[in-house]
């Protein structure tokens, strides 16, 4: 689910420029050759292994990436054999450019995916909704309308994923309600973004190329709130009334997460501002939000403590957490008599640097055990490969806070706030364990009813797990974890498709279609064949050939596009994310059965926008 969820973000906000026909890269007719009959047939091969990932774990951008070389290598043999050896050099570095812009605009918008996974705020919009106590019918509804909502922003295979989660934790055992849910889910999280350019990738190609501005992609509201809203009303009948199986997630966000989401949309308006405005590329204002994030990060590192400073482990520690070292330090009783009562390792030492107790959890803790311990001055072992005194040694010298400067360095040691006489240290312990512990330190000296110093006590706290925690918020890392193969992917559908358009083949194709079955048909039958074939290269190929359309033919193109991958479970990114994660509930055949309620609503949806936007066609 994880590499789906970072799938996501590849249908996320704008940035795609697609392949072009400057003047330096005039086509040569070339499809009638051998090459390319040969590039098809590869491209052909290659994108027929794409949807059987998951049953022949071939990653879907292997094959691609093969063939779009193998393309461009027959394409140049071909303009090679005609003494040209400078269009096809100049076409390929028009796709390397248009994909850079994807690729830098993507990168970005994962980044920021996998910083909000990691904050908790998809794990926490879950938790809330299945909380709730909806009725199974309710939570039909809530999460169809959750998904139209939220994929214009998110996108649609990231709300696709987060609404599907929630549907398969309410529905649990019940099959039926987890098939219907994920059926509406898919649908309107795709009907959802066809009326955004950050709701699909496709909605992105429109946009950044032109055919449609920021603000017209809104006319195709209504037209694809009828597209979720035919088929929704239909399925609803057949889900019960009953309330779900009963769920308790307590999810918490983390720091950060709303100043995140601030940034997040933040990066979306300077996107849309070095587009509209500047008239720059989307993905240059990606990487500026990219920098936000940057910034931001490191002052969450500051705050959780991923740098080595004092007021990471010693100044977030507040006075209650010193209740044990003021309570044994204090107490005019016998050290035995309490030191078993906390949870905390400690241990206590004599005048003389021999220990005299060490508790349980001091065991646990060191695996060292009480009555090899007890008796010894080997409280060091533990934590050093070589003899040097502990902090509650050096608790019992003279001029303590001298002594305990030269063995702790500065940030990492202060006198304690709260605690008389008492000092804490910090640090690394590379010798304890397989990886080594970051353990906080309090050391007190004991004394007697007189105030004569008759010993000394050691509290230690274990701070490893929530330094690596902390450790873990790195933006590097995030860029790191961005879905590559989807990057890649695309890499291999813009190549690919270029080469064939440079060959010719697409301006055929475009002739047969827009001219010959004229743009409505055609526009309703490429949304038909992008279930099937995928949209994002349909569209693609579409935008290569640049038919003369007006602009209602470009709207209804996007809108077709947009919710024709509706029509089959494996016609959209988030149909298969969502028969993975709900494998064997919601399936191709359960979705096939459903399929003639969303044609009604696919249908609906076109006369919509022909009426609405009659003016424009």
């Amino acid at each position: 689910m994880k590499q789906l969820l970072f799938v996501a973000v590849s249908l996320a906000m704008p940035a795609l420029a697609f392949a072009s026909t400057e003047p330096s890269t005039a086509i040569v007719d070339l499809s009638n050759t051998v090459y390319g009959y040969l590039g098809i047939a590869l491209f052909v091969a290659a994108y027929i292994l794409v949807p059987l990932e998951n049953k022949i774990h071939l990653r879907k951008s292997k094959p691609l990436m093969f063939a779009a070389g193998v393309i461009w290598l027959l394409l140049g043999l071909a303009y090679y054999r005609i003494g040209d050896l400078h269009t096809a050099h100049a076409a390929i570095k028009n796709n390397l450019l248009e994909f850079a812009e994807i690729f830098l605009f993507l990168l970005a918008a994962m980044t920021y995916i996998n910083a909000l996974e990691e904050r908790n705020v998809f794990q926490a919009l879950r938790a809330f909704l299945v909380s709730r106590g909806f009725s199974l019918r309710s939570i039909f509804w809530i999460t169809g309308l959750l998904a139209f909502f939220i994929s214009p922003v998110a996108d649609n295979l990231t709300t696709a994923l987060i609404m599907g989660a929630v549907a398969m934790a309410v529905g649990g055992k019940n099959t039926k309600f987890v098939a219907l849910a994920c059926i509406n889910i898919v649908v309107a999280a795709n009907a959802g973004g066809a009326f955004s350019p950050f709701g699909d990738i496709t909605t992105l190609m429109v946009w950044t190329k032109g055919k449609a501005e920021f603000h017209e992609f809104f006319r195709l509201f209504l037209p694809s709130l009828v597209h979720w809203l035919v088929p929704a009303l239909l399925m609803s009948f057949a889900v019960g009334k009953e309330p779900p199986e009963e769920h308790q997630e307590d999810v918490k966000l983390k720091y950060g997460a709303f100043g995140i989401m601030f940034l997040f949309l933040a990066t979306i308006t300077t996107a849309v501002c070095f587009h509209n405005f500047l008239n720059l590329p989307p993905g240059a204002g990606m990487m500026l939000g990219l920098g936000y994030l940057g910034l931001f990060s490191y002052h969450i590192k500051l705050h959780e403590g991923n740098l080595k400073r004092f007021d990471y482990i010693l100044g977030t520690r507040s006075e209650e957490t010193f209740t044990p070292l003021r309570a044994i330090a204090m107490s005019k009783k016998p050290i035995g008599d309490i030191i078993e009562k906390f949870d905390e390792a400690i241990f206590a030492i004599d005048t003389n640097h021999k220990i005299t107790h060490w508790n349980k959890v001091m065991e646990k803790l060191t695996g060292i055990k009480a009555a090899d311990a007890v008796g010894t001055n080997r409280q060091w072992s533990p934590f050093y490969k070589e003899q040097r005194p502990s902090l509650a040694d050096l608790c019992i010298s003279y001029l303590p806070e001298d002594a305990i400067a030269t063995h702790y360095e500065a940030g990492m040691r202060r006198k304690n706030p709260y605690v008389e006489d008492a000092y804490d240290a910090s640090g690394f312990y590379p010798h304890m364990g397989e990886e080594g512990r970051w353990l906080s330190l309090s050391a007190a000296p004991i004394k007697d009813r007189d105030g004569k110093v008759i010993g000394a006590v050691e509290i230690l706290q274990d701070f490893t797990e929530r330094r690596k925690q902390a450790h873990h918020f790195d933006i590097m890392q995030k860029v790191a974890r961005a879905e590559w193969d989807t990057l890649m992917f695309f890499y291999g559908v813009i190549l690919c498709v270029g080469g064939l358009a440079q060959f010719g083949y697409l301006a055929s194709v475009s002739t047969l279609m827009y001219h010959d079955l004229g743009a409505t048909t055609a526009n309703v039958l490429v949304g038909g064949i992008g279930a099937v074939l995928g949209n994002i290269p349909i569209l693609f190929a579409v935008l290569a050939m640049d038919p003369v359309m007006s602009h209602g033919q470009w709207l209804l193109l996007t809108l077709t596009v947009g919710i024709g991958g509706n029509l089959l479970s494996v016609g959209s990114a988030a149909g298969v994310a969502l028969m993975g994660t709900a494998r064997g509930k919601y399936t191709f055949g359960v979705h096939l059965k459903w399929v003639p309620a969303i044609i009604l609503g696919y249908v609906a949806s076109i006369w919509c926008h022909l009426i609405l936007n009659a003016k424009l066609m």
